[in-house]
C-alpha cells in the first residue's frame, strides 16, 4: 500500500511538471528545451514505458526547467544535467519494463513445465492401468490353464509370461512414482513462484506455534469458480477479518489436493491482497499444505 501511495504522488508530481512547464516550453526558443521536452513527452506517453520511472521522469523535468530558466555562465552545465536526466529516464523505463516481461515469462515458463509434468504423469498412470490390465489376464489365464490340467511345459512358459508381465508392472509403477514426484515438486515451485513470499510460515507450523484471536475458513463457493478472483461475499468477509485483526500477525493457510495446488496458491495471495487493502499490515502466506481433496484457504491470527 505504501508503494501505491508513493506511486500515485510521483504520477501527480510529474503531472503538476508538465503544467508547470509547458507554457513555458509553448513560449521558449531555446532549442535544446523544445528537445529534451520532447523526448520526455514521448517517453510518458508511449503506452507500454510511459508508466515506469516516474521517479526518473519527474527529476528529468525538473532538470528541463532548470535549463530553462538557467543564464548563460550556466546554461552548458543545466544542458548536460538535462541530457543525462532524460537519458537515465529512458533507460530506466526500459529496464523495468523488461524486467516485467522476464517475470511474465518466467511465470509462464514454470507453468508450462508443470503442464508437460502433469501429462507426463498421466500417460504413465494410463500405461500402469494397460499394464495392469494383461498382467490379471495373464492371470487369469494361468488358473485356467491349471484348472485343465494343461501339459507341464504349458504351465512353466505361463509362468514366464507372468513373470514377465511382472517385470514390465513393477517398472511402469517406479516410472509413475518418480513423475508424480517430480509433479509435486514442480506444483511447488509454481506455488512459490506466484506467491512471491518465504516459507517462513511452515517452519512456524513446525515448531508448533499457536494461534489466538479468531480465524475464517474460505471454500471454494468464497471464489469465482476456477479462478482465483474472491466473490463479493468472499471478499466482504476477508476485509471484515482485516480490519478487526489489523493489528495483529494475520497467517493465510492454503490447503489443496495435489492437482490444485497452483490454484490454492493463487487464491491465498489473493486473500493476502485483500487483507492489505482492508489495513492488515503483518500478513503471512504459508506454502500450500496437502489436502485429500478438494482446496480451502484459512485465515487465521498468530501470536
Amino acid at each position: 500500500m505504501r508503494h501505491a501511495i508513493i506511486t500515485v504522488a510521483l504520477i501527480g508530481a510529474l503531472a503538476f511538471g508538465l503544467a508547470a512547464v509547458s507554457p513555458v516550453h509553448a513560449a521558449t526558443k531555446d532549442p535544446d528545451v523544445a528537445r529534451l521536452s520532447a523526448q520526455l513527452e514521448q517517453l510518458s506517453a508511449d503506452p507500454e514505458l510511459g508508466q515506469y520511472a516516474l521517479a526518473q521522469q519527474v527529476l528529468a523535468r525538473n532538470a528541463i526547467n532548470d535549463l530553462q530558466n538557467a543564464g548563460r555562465s550556466g546554461h552548458d552545465h543545466a544542458l548536460f544535467m538535462a541530457e543525462q536526466r532524460v537519458a537515465l529516464a529512458q533507460a530506466s523505463a526500459k529496464t523495468e519494463a523488461d524486467r516485467a516481461k522476464l517475470d511474465q515469462l518466467r511465470q509462464e515458463h514454470d507453468q508450462i513445465m508443470l503442464q508437460a509434468s502433469q501429462a507426463d504423469a498421466a500417460a504413465a498412470r494410463a500405461e500402469l492401468a494397460r499394464q495392469r490390465l494383461q498382467y490379471e489376464a495373464a492371470v487369469q489365464q494361468a488358473q485356467m490353464l491349471q484348472q485343465q490340467g494343461a501339459q507341464a511345459t504349458q504351465q512353466a512358459q505361463q509362468a514366464q509370461a507372468e513373470a514377465e508381465q511382472a517385470r514390465r508392472l513393477a517398472a511402469a509403477q517406479a516410472r509413475a512414482a518418480t513423475l508424480a514426484r517430480k509433479e509435486a515438486r514442480l506444483a511447488e515451485a509454481a506455488t512459490k513462484a506466484l506467491q512471491g513470499s518465504s516459507d517462513s510460515g511452515a517452519s512456524a507450523s513446525a515448531s508448533g506455534s499457536g494461534h489466538a484471536g479468531g480465524s475464517l475458513q474460505l471454500s471454494s463457493a468464497s471464489f469465482q469458480s476456477g479462478s482465483s478472483d474472491l466473490t463479493a461475499s468472499g471478499r466482504r468477509r476477508v476485509a471484515d477479518f482485516g480490519r478487526t485483526h489489523a493489528g495483529q500477525k494475520i497467517i493465510v493457510v492454503p490447503r489443496a489436493s495435489s492437482s490444485q495446488r497452483v490454484l490454492a496458491g493463487r487464491r491465498a495471495m489473493a486473500v493476502q491482497q485483500a487483507l492489505a487493502d482492508a489495513g492488515a499490515g503483518q500478513v503471512t502466506v504459508w506454502k500450500v499444505a496437502s489436502a485429500s481433496q478438494g482446496m480451502e484457504v484459512e485465515i487465521r491470527t498468530q501470536k
